[in-house]
């Protein structure tokens, strides 16, 4: 019945509207049916597209290897049939046994002039039989240095011509023939020549009718001697036109903006890619081979552009036709449906309106009923507010109790504080050492700094309290108790009061959270000043209270009773905690030296603001002592300082008395352990370690 009646309660539906609505439900469909059917169409062709030109891809860089080495071979036997012949002349060799350079270059540099203008021979070298050098005819005068490249020691070693694509020392790879000059058993030497890589590149690209790049890493080069070399030649080459490699070869000097984009990234990064790049109305297709050189290793890439813009225009073409086409069908097919629908709309119209007309009248016998439901609503929500006034009430009560509490647990604090100070005066008295009461005092001291910001701060929460708030709200809600639904519902302050309430609520919530965490601080810090005390009188006794601790935890509680004081210096505390098994400690000693040296870390910082950064590390050091590091990057310590800092009385600060390392340093030499300092110099910082013997707890 409920249902009915909701349905009942809605406007009229527009009798057209209605049939509009149903030719569209036949029409989207259909319309995304069409959609997907082309779409798919594209993607099929794309598809073949792309395998077409992976298929192209991988015919082109068969085509590459294919190249590279006939024009490798065809270069070989040039040089071959050149150095065989000087070999065996008596000239050559009379020259070469007199180590006689000037015969050589006046034998040789015709030789060379002519395959290099017909073959593009650039280097001939005469080697003596220790791999020295004799003479460069490419080069003369660069001569009498050790030779060590692959090939020729691999022709040394097995007394055969060996070849090989190898680096020289400025970069640059050339295909290097070499042949042991051997005469009648005698090793004259040995004979080299070789062609610049760049010259075989240029035939790659006449077969292909594409552009070729060579990019090598620069971790390969020598840079300084690299760009003194380049400064000689007529169009050199940038060091800096690319971050991680070289383009030594290049067929042509325009290098399109996305394959600039490509050779700019990390050297190494890349493994074999092809893609397709676009730029100006213009694609190319771009092959790209690791480069490796003679022993097998990776030291650049080999790029191979091939100009394919009337291809993608074509494929453009086709791709926009078909889906033309398709449209086309597709719009024709909805315009049918469209006509066809239109005399289903009619008559649905019709029908629709005589149904409206019965709508209407249903809910004009329903508009008594809904108003005595809304006015059950408004009674319902009236009672929730009370039960929520209720519920405010209790928590007002639970607030009060927490401030009454913690102002209480204040007047406790100070009479413990008293009764501190009185066993540290008895101490001095029994003890008779003004020394050790001197040393207690400072180490409480600084546990006091954190006791008196701990209750500043619940003294300032207390202070600040929305207690006095949320009882006006309450007030003002028992002013205007005997129409409490309307003021909440109609009312601009009333609207408003739920939101408040809530609001006040949830920060007494925050605020008894904050006192509960500040009471806590506290009691720590006041049971740590009562081990100060205990550690003390155990050492006036002469022992100690020996508990099984973890190191991890004795830091974290240093820190803490330090922590107000860290966050109002802006310190950033680091910590490096190793795994350390529970140990057997004096508790209260150790503690007493870490809060020193955190307090001290801390004094070095001052005024560095957030580049203060404290690093407190916890190890073992072997398997029998435990290392606790803390680290500052102060104001440092001068060199002649580093053991005075730990005298009595010495202290390098105009506020400080030199009790509070004097008797850390103390209280691990009585622990049988050390305490050290270490500094690189002022303003760099200190380091102090702490090395305890420990023993092993024994497992319950």
């Amino acid at each position: 019945m409920p249902d009915f009646v909701g349905a009942a309660a809605e406007p009229a539906a527009d009798p057209r509207s209605i049939a509009s609505g149903i030719r569209m439900r036949i029409l989207v469909p259909l319309g995304l049916g069409l959609l997907a059917l082309i779409a798919s169409f594209v993607v099929m062709l794309v598809t073949a597209q792309g395998k077409r030109n992976a298929a192209d891809i991988k015919d082109t860089a068969a085509a590459v290897q294919v190249i590279l080495a006939e024009r490798t071979a065809l270069r070989l036997q040039v040089m071959r049939s050149v150095m065989e012949p000087v070999m065996g002349d008596p000239r050559f060799q009379a020259a070469m046994r007199k180590r006689d350079r000037k015969a050589l270059l006046e034998l040789s540099l015709p030789l060379l002039d002519g395959i290099r203008a017909r073959n593009d021979i650039s280097h001939f070298y005469y080697i003596l039989p220790d791999r020295t050098a004799l003479l460069r005819v490419h080069a003369p005068g660069d001569d009498g240095d050790k030779i060590n490249r692959f090939v020729l020691q691999e022709a040394q070693r097995t007394g055969k011509p060996f070849w090989g694509n190898e680096q020289g020392p400025l970069g640059s790879f050339t295909l290097r023939l070499v042949y042991p000059w051997m005469v009648k058993g005698e090793l004259l030497g040995y004979l080299e020549m070789g062609v610049e890589f760049e010259h075989l590149v240029e035939g790659l690209r006449k077969a292909l009718k594409a552009d070729v790049f060579v990019a090598l890493d620069k971790t390969n080069f020598d840079g300084s001697k690299w760009q003194a070399v380049q400064q000689h030649k007529p169009d050199p080459l940038a060091w800096d036109e690319f971050p991680g490699v070289i383009v030594l070869s290049r067929t042509t000097s325009v290098i399109p903006a996305p394959l600039r984009a490509y050779l700019a990234e990390p050297a190494g990064s890349h493994q074999e890619r092809n893609f397709e790049i676009k730029w100006d109305g213009r694609a190319a297709q771009i092959i790209a081979m690791p480069f490796p050189n003679l022993r097998g290793q990776r030291v650049g890439e080999l790029v191979v552009m091939r100009d394919i813009t009337a291809a993608a225009q074509l494929r453009s073409r086709v791709v926009a036709t078909i889906v033309l086409v398709d449209a086309a069908i597709g719009g024709s097919l909805i315009l049918l449906f469209h006509v066809l629908l239109g005399r289903v709309q009619r008559d649905v119209a019709a029908r629709t309106e005589r149904l409206n007309e019965a709508r209407r009248v249903l809910a004009s016998e329903q508009d008594e009923r809904q108003r005595a439901e809304r006015e059950l609503v408004v009674q319902n929500e009236r009672n929730a507010l009370l039960e929520a006034r209720s519920r405010i009430v209790e928590e007002l009560a639970e607030a009060k109790r927490v401030a009454e509490a913690a102002l209480e647990h204040n007047e406790e604090i100070t009479a413990k504080l008293r009764e501190t100070q009185s066993e540290l005066l008895a101490i001095a008295h029994q003890s008779g050492r003004a020394e050790m009461a001197t040393n207690v005092l400072h180490n409480v001291g600084n546990v006091l700094n954190s006791v008196n910001v701990s209750a500043g701060l619940i003294g300032s929460a207390v202070r600040k309290s929305r207690v006095p708030s949320l009882s006006r709200a309450l007030q003002l809600m028992d002013e205007r108790a005997g129409d409490l639904g309307d003021f909440l519902t109609h009312d601009a302050k009333g609207r408003m009061l739920p939101d408040y309430l809530n609001a006040v609520g949830r920060a007494l919530v925050q605020e008894q959270a904050g006192v509960v965490e500040e009471l806590e601080r506290l009691t720590k810090s006041i049971d740590h000043i009562k081990e100060i005390v205990t550690t003390q009188q155990s050492h006036a006794a002469g022992a100690g209270v020996v508990e099984p601790v973890l190191a991890s935890d004795l830091a974290e509680d240093a820190l803490r009773m330090q922590g107000s004081s860290l966050t109002r210096h802006q310190v950033t505390v680091i910590r490096e905690y190793q795994p350390v098994p529970l140990v057997p400690l004096e508790r209260g000693r150790v503690l007493q030296i870490l809060v020193n040296l955190i307090s001290n870390a801390k004094q070095a910082m001052a005024g560095r603001g957030e580049n203060a950064r404290l690093t407190l590390r916890v190890e073992m050091a072997g398997s029998s002592r435990l290392r606790i590091i803390v680290r500052d990057e102060g104001e440092g310590i001068e060199q002649h300082n580093l053991t005075r800092i730990f005298a009595h009385g010495f202290t390098t600060r105009k506020s400080g008395h030199g009790f509070g390392l004097h008797s850390s340093a103390l209280a691990a030499r009585q622990m049988g352990g050390t305490l050290t300092a270490d500094s690189d110099g002022p303003g760099k910082g200190a380091v102090f370690t702490l090395e305890l013997p420990i023993g092993v707890v024994p497992v319950a």
